[in-house]
């Protein structure tokens, strides 16, 4: 059965017969996963300036594990259409990740911050592309914006309850953060026995004379993926408007808290964005995220009210919701039928690999010129990506 789409078992009736017993179990999955993970974020701030680490540290820390996990989506993606399995990739991927982010509770160094990080993203650089392809699979055309929204939206309801999770167990732990992350191995096991015992895997489909085998993506995807890469330039990690808000005055409690609204905005704006982007296209989605980040970078720039950045870091989730979901739906409209894991690796291999540059470059320019030179300039290249989406080269992609 190579290729065939998941049509049994949907728990959503009539009413969400995209909703298929496939995707609700990869979404379970993330959710467990993104508990874990989101158990320790709100706190990495505040430890790597324990250990002596700065505003160029964190851009490092978190743009060299996205980095390494973008190296190996272009291979994995790869090596799972030519294996023309899903499964084992995914599974391995949460595996690894699970067992190495409780590590955090022993870090000493930035530099061991950095080892953690990156090993616990090479396991979403290995289950990633085949993760991303048993969805396509499993939507009906007219159905990926949804599909890809919904596992977005339990991506975040991870990060909403991770947070939530991290502050009862820092007032359990009187302020220990320490132990909040050695916590984080649970929602990992939870999610590698959901894994193995609720996703069914779907061969690929034979590879064709077509399939791709070069050194460089598809040519069908480089009207997507060149407006992304610019973006990507621009969009260092989250924790930059974290990190303000704190040095801004939040406790660290109220920064948990605030984390954990941002997530609970952006499981609303993902289970929205999908929709609307099978309504108008991908692109015109995407757009409009972009656009919003770049309002919202280009206020962080200018503001120092705790209050004012507080909404606008909350606003900011909408952002997540009208791109994440609809930019992968994009990239699956482009890709060859027996090219779906490869081109989701291409997807992240672009994404990741400008992580480095992005949080050097936005870390940088915090450093040595503030932080209003850092939005800025992400500002400024959101806005751009967002132009060349509808540039002659992007003419081709499919809205």
């Amino acid at each position: 059965m190579g290729g065939e789409k998941l049509s049994s078992g949907r728990p959503g009736g009539r009413f969400a017969p995209w909703l298929t017993r496939q995707v609700l179990s990869l979404g379970v999955v993330s959710l467990c996963t993104d508990m874990g993970t989101e158990m320790g974020m709100p706190l990495l701030p505040s430890l790597i300036a324990g250990l002596g680490g700065g505003a160029l540290a964190l851009g490092l820390i978190d743009g060299l594990a996205d980095a390494v996990a973008a190296a190996l989506q272009a291979f994995s993606g790869r090596w799972s259409d030519r294996s023309r399995r899903r499964k084992p990739f995914v599974a391995l991927g949460y595996g690894i990740s699970g067992f190495l982010r409780p590590l955090f509770g022993f870090a000493a160094a930035p530099w061991q911050v950095v080892a953690v990080r990156s090993g616990d993203r090479i396991g979403k650089g290995l289950r990633k592309p085949a993760m991303n392809s048993l969805l396509e699979g499993a939507a009906a055309e007219g159905t990926r914006g949804r599909v890809f929204g919904f596992h977005d939206a339990m991506d975040n309801a991870g990060q909403l309850l991770g947070p939530l999770l991290a502050v009862a167990l820092l007032a359990l732990y009187a302020g220990d953060v320490r132990k909040v992350l050695l916590w984080a191995a649970v929602p990992g096991v939870l999610a590698f026995i959901a894994v193995v015992g609720g996703v069914s895997e779907v061969q690929g489909p034979p590879a064709s004379a077509r399939s791709p085998r070069g050194l460089l993506p598809p040519k069908e995807l480089l009207p997507a993926l060149l407006p992304i890469a610019v973006f990507s330039l621009g969009n260092a990690s989250d924790l930059f408007l974290l990190f303000k808000v704190q040095k801004e005055g939040a406790p660290l409690w109220a920064a948990a808290l605030l984390w954990a609204g941002f997530a609970g905005v952006k499981v609303l704006s993902a289970l929205a964005g999908g929709p609307l982007a099978d309504r108008l296209g991908p692109k015109a989605a995407i757009t409009l995220g972009w656009f919003w980040y770049a309002c919202i970078y280009a206020a962080f720039a200018v503001t120092h009210s705790l209050v004012v950045l507080t909404g606008l870091f909350l606003a900011y989730g909408l952002f997540h919701g009208l791109s994440e979901g609809p930019q992968k739906a994009l990239i699956g409209s482009l890709a060859a039928e027996d090219g779906k894991a490869s081109a989701y690796g291409w997807l992240g291999w672009t994404t990741g690999l400008l992580a480095l540059p992005a949080g050097a470059l936005f870390g940088g320019l915090w450093e040595w010129q503030g932080p209003a030179s850092a939005f800025g300039c992400g500002a400024v290249l959101a806005a751009l990506g967002a132009g060349m989406l509808w540039w002659p080269q992007g003419a081709e992609a499919k809205a």
